[in-house]
């Protein structure tokens, strides 16, 4: 009896660090203090909510819905946080943003506060990063179709900012205007409250800046 259980036991703890789920969620709730590794769903969603000193790591993947849904976290999610629909990351707080993030349909990262700012973030349809609050502008930032930030308060403004269609930044409170921005159609920067005016700006269509409140 005491074999059987001990094999269950080493059973139960394989299925726990590789959990597979091909119908519902591979983890509905639970607190830890450290997130999920090498979970793997088909259907649902790889982590519902949880809190968790570190985020998941490597081979967080969904095929439909959310790899990460709700959490309170430390780190945000590092390496291969990939989805093919839905979001990668929906809501959470963390103290550092999502690094080298992709996501092919819907938004990188719906809403969380973060002291730092996504980088280095791809996406092709739908918004980079919808909202947040962050101790600094995103950088690098390319977005194909909407807009490359949509709202957020930062202490500086965006730096190299491109986007073909759609505004490069649509509101948001800063210390310094953006800097090296341009965009093809509609307008570089719709409003924001800044110290200091948009430098080398540049609109083929449209108004480079179209409202703020500016030192200079």
């Amino acid at each position: 009896m005491t074999a059987i259980r001990k094999n269950f036991a080493a059973q139960a703890t394989v299925k726990a660090t590789t959990s597979s789920i091909l119908d519902g969620e591979g983890l509905s709730m639970f607190a830890s203090g450290s997130a999920p590794s090498a979970s793997a769903t088909m259907t649902g969603d790889a982590v519902e909510m949880f809190a968790s000193g570190s985020a998941p790591a490597t081979a967080t993947r969904a095929l439909t819905g959310d790899a990460v849904s709700l959490f309170a976290s430390g780190s945000a999610p590092v390496a291969k946080s990939d989805v093919k629909s839905g979001d990668a990351v929906e809501m959470f707080a963390s103290g550092s943003a999502p690094t080298a993030s992709r996501t092919d349909l819907g938004d990188v990262t719906g809403m969380f506060a973060s002291g730092s700012a996504p980088v280095a973030s791809k996406m092709g349809s739908g918004d980079a990063v919808e909202a947040f609050a962050s101790g600094s502008a995103p950088t690098a930032s390319a977005i194909s179709t909407g807009d490359a930030v949509e709202a957020f308060a930062s202490g500086s403004a965006p730096v190299t900012s491109e986007t073909a269609t759609g505004d490069a930044v649509e509101a948001f409170a800063s210390g310094s205007a953006p800097t090296a921005s341009a965009i093809t159609s509609g307008d570089a920067v719709e409003a924001f409250a800044s110290g200091s005016a948009p430098v080398k700006s540049e609109a083929a269509a449209g108004d480079a800046v179209q409202s703020f409140a500016s030192g200079s």
